[in-house]
């Protein structure tokens, strides 16, 4: 049993590691919406397809080794809680695995946060981006018409308008 513990342990700081280089990504993704660098922000989405591709194959890994301990446990139902294991383990490992459960708990709710303001950014971003060429759309549409915004004809030159070739 010991032996499973420990190895869900070294999952458990693998999954640690990634969420830590996850973080990083979404610090970097941050500056790079600021900068409006969407090479930058392209980079990161890989990168972030790739942790995000890892984080999966260690969570498949951790359900594995979940029934391997319940299966241990003689536990007829599924749903071992890592909280539970923690409660029944052993003392060496079961203080290491309350560290990196509270560790990984820490590293989820900054996650969120980063998400959840990472959204807003890019929301306020892109708002100003259509605020921003709907202005100069209409500053260029506002140049090339015959017409003032009270509705009469500008006077000027004669080369931008039709003329009648009826006289």
């Amino acid at each position: 049993m010991k032996g499973l513990l420990a190895e869900l342990h070294g999952l458990i700081e693998k999954k640690i590691d990634l969420y830590g280089k996850f973080i990083v990504l979404l610090e970097k993704q941050w500056d790079c919406v600021t900068a409006y660098s969407i090479e930058s922000l392209e980079e990161i989405g890989e990168k972030k397809e790739e942790l995000v591709e890892r984080m999966q194959i260690l969570e498949k890994e951790r359900a594995r080794l979940m029934l391997k301990i319940e299966r241990a446990l003689g536990v007829t139902q599924p749903g071992v809680t890592l909280k539970k294991l923690i409660q029944s383990a052993p003392e060496p490992i079961g203080m290491k695995l309350a560290k990196a459960r509270e560790t990984l708990l820490g590293q989820i709710i900054t996650i969120n946060q980063w998400h959840e303001q990472l959204r807003g950014l890019m929301d306020r971003s892109s708002l100003s981006m259509k605020k921003s060429l709907a202005f100069i759309h209409s500053q260029g549409e506002a140049a090339s018409s015959p017409y003032r915004s009270n509705g009469k004809v500008k006077e000027g030159s004669l080369q931008g308008r039709m003329l009648s070739l009826d006289a």
